[in-house]
């Protein structure tokens, strides 16, 4: 048997093609890691991440609670192994982190360690620490979350698949290795002895298969792989969102504690800005000194706006979320008030009043809120308000299909979802039959029209939001409307729930 001259190692440093199939096959972190080896390897994975749009999300919550769906928590292991599992997958670069969690998560530390410190760390430095650093987080704590689970992480990846992907990581990152022959043993056939060159592209074809094999069919371990090669050569597109959960405390005090946390990652996308910004109230008042400040008559100009949000005039804003610590009631309203002005009242909006929040170490400072600016033309945005009065499951729907009605595309959407503490499953239940399921509720409602729309969001103190129902036409772009009416709007609301739903093109 003759023995090749040239090593996989030399083949792969001279070959576009062969690197850029084998690393479209790979997870985020693995192509990160892959891209310090040499020059051809980086470019081959910055072109790969570069084309990458996939939404990824984990939620993890208490093993007791139902969902959508009647399952439990993630096959009951632990938030630390959920969370690590979760990062080393990915397949998209992060640029944008946005997180909920119930009020202990973010001073809690008996869930992440450094293994080389062998310290116990927060929520926050383990987030901070797993994602790249151009990545902008934020995470929100509240006193109930609710979240999406991703098919793709709902179940062990295939051990065959971990297997081989392991193998061909560890021949990759082995430099001293690189450049010597390969080794002579080969997997075979059945009867078949292929040649030298043909073998060693099998067993890159393998891996690379395994890995998409798995991210096909996470759920069965068992399956045989001639199965899942069958289910991932299927011709229709399955979705990767799996159930949706709320997580309320109100009705629960034993719940305070659990393990709810959910993470939204969005990858860059061209023609979308999300800018993450801090409101101080120290900024508004600190020319003032011991005169008492009226925030009723504030008023924030379209340049005071812009610096706020770090926009260029340029920038077109398409939605705000904001989140409240207990500023005084008027500054916000005159932030909101400058957003819709600048907008032409074309903005959808939502938030709600919240426990504290932690921006990659820059924790919310007293007198200070929190906010998610949304822009660029690749951005489709809308908003509803389901007003108090609303308390039949029924009646859920027709706010749904309001939203349904815009004609947002939804293979690149995502929907926030903040309702009050009050509401959730004693909402609900308290006119209805005690033995109808009322968890979920209007998780449920939403995903019965959007089954493709992951959801995330939190019960709080207080919801913020306006109705913005813009009709879009097949082309994808907004249909003229009648100016709207001035008239004051009430930007904070009672016993309510606001929804904000946003594309990406």
């Amino acid at each position: 048997m003759n023995v090749p001259s040239v090593g996989v190692g030399d083949l792969l440093s001279g070959s576009w093609e062969l690197t850029q199939r084998i690393f479209e096959n790979l997870s985020f972190r693995e192509v990160a890691r892959l891209r310090a080896v040499c020059k051809l390897w980086a470019d081959v994975g910055a072109k790969i991440l570069e084309k990458r749009r996939k939404l990824h999300y984990l939620t993890v919550h208490p093993h007791n609670i139902p969902t959508t769906e009647g399952k439990v928590s993630i096959n009951g292991k632990s938030p630390s192994s959920l969370f690590e599992e979760f990062f080393e997958h990915i397949v998209s670069k992060p640029r944008y982190c946005v997180g909920f969690c119930n009020e202990d998560w973010l001073s809690r530390v008996d869930v992440f360690s450094r293994e080389k410190e062998k310290e116990q760390i927060t929520l926050t430095q383990y987030i901070s620490s797993s994602l790249p650093s151009s990545c902008d987080f934020a995470l929100i704590s509240a006193t109930g979350i609710i979240g999406t689970v991703e098919q793709n992480y709902q179940g062990h990846w295939l051990e065959s698949a971990n297997r081989l992907n392991r193998e061909m990581l560890s021949f990759l990152l082995n430099k001293e290795n690189r450049g010597k022959r390969p080794n002579k043993r080969r997997r075979r056939s059945n009867s078949q002895e292929p040649s030298e060159n043909e073998s060693e592209m099998q067993d890159m074809a393998s891996i690379t298969d395994g890995a998409a094999i798995d991210v096909q069919n996470p759920f069965n371990s068992s399956e045989s792989s001639s199965a899942l090669t069958e289910s991932s050569n299927a011709s229709t597109k399955r979705s990767t969102v799996g159930y949706s959960i709320e997580v309320e405390a109100r009705w629960n005090p034993s719940q305070r504690q659990a393990d709810a946390v959910t993470l939204l990652l969005i990858p860059h996308h061209p023609g979308v800005k999300m800018k993450f910004f801090h409101i101080l109230e120290d900024n508004f008042v600190k020319d003032c000194g011991d005169v008492e400040v009226n925030y009723d008559n504030i008023v924030i100009s379209p340049e005071e706006f812009n610096k706020m949000t770090s926009l260029t005039p340029d920038d077109d804003l398409k939605a705000l979320l904001l989140f409240d610590i207990g500023f005084p009631e008027g500054l916000t309203t005159a932030v909101l008030h400058s957003a819709l002005s600048r907008q032409n009242q074309k903005v959808a909006v939502g938030g709600g009043v919240i426990e504290s929040f932690d921006c990659g170490g820059k924790k919310n400072q007293s007198k200070s809120n929190f906010g998610i600016a949304i822009s660029g033309p690749n951005v489709m945005a809308a908003s509803v308000i389901i007003p108090m009065h609303v308390g039949n499951p029924k009646a859920l729907e027709e706010y749904m299909k309001m939203l349904k009605m815009c004609g947002l595309p939804e293979e690149q959407s995502f929907a926030f979802i903040f309702t009050c503490c009050g509401r959730g499953f004693t909402w609900y239940r308290r006119r209805g039959n005690p033995w109808f399921d009322y968890n979920n509720m209007e998780s449920k409602a939403f995903r019965k029209v959007f089954p493709n729309t992951p959801v995330f969001g939190f019960f709080g103190g207080g919801e913020i939001g306006v109705s913005y129902l813009p009709k879009f036409n097949d082309v994808d772009t907004e249909v003229e409307e009648s100016p709207p009416k001035k008239r004051k709007k009430n930007f904070f609301h009672r016993f309510t729930t606001v929804i904000v739903l946003l594309s990406f093109l």
